[in-house]
């Protein structure tokens, strides 16, 4: 199971870096169902865009040390979590979006939910400690 979810975090985080230099450097055709934005969204989600990528860098970095890393892959899955609460707020202000990102809601929300646990059980400790751990 260790292996698993190293490897998971690790394609998972690629991924996230694929994803964040499409939208860099392709721009906003990227985003499914999405209108021509103007330069000011633009440039917000081709900012933002660096972010996730460094976000995907850091979940390889955490995947390659996952047992002394644990408690950064647990907060990177809290953000990833979080992410998904946040595209909640645009279905109550805006609507719902394109099915895909309804799907990515799913997804955003449950992969935490599952692999936090999972890591727990793998390193012995509780997702608690491992925070606590990291941020000291």
């Amino acid at each position: 199971m260790r292996a698993v979810l190293r490897w998971y975090l690790i394609v998972f985080g690629i991924v996230c870096v694929l994803i964040a230099l499409a939208h860099i450097f392709i721009g906003p055709s990227t985003i499914i169902g999405a209108n021509t934005p103007n330069a000011t969204l633009d440039g917000d989600l081709r900012f933002s865009m660096v972010l996730f990528g460094a976000y995907g860098v850091a979940c390889v970095w955490a995947a390659l040390d996952l047992d002394r890393r644990a408690g950064v892959a647990h907060l990177l899955m809290l953000l990833f979590f979080v992410g998904g609460l946040v595209r909640l707020l645009t279905v109550a202000y805006v609507g719902w979006p394109h099915w895909f990102y309804i799907a990515m809601i799913v997804v955003e929300i449950v992969t935490p939910l599952v692999y936090s646990p999972l890591l727990s059980r793998v390193t012995g400790r509780p997702i608690r400690d491992d925070l606590v751990a990291t941020a000291q």
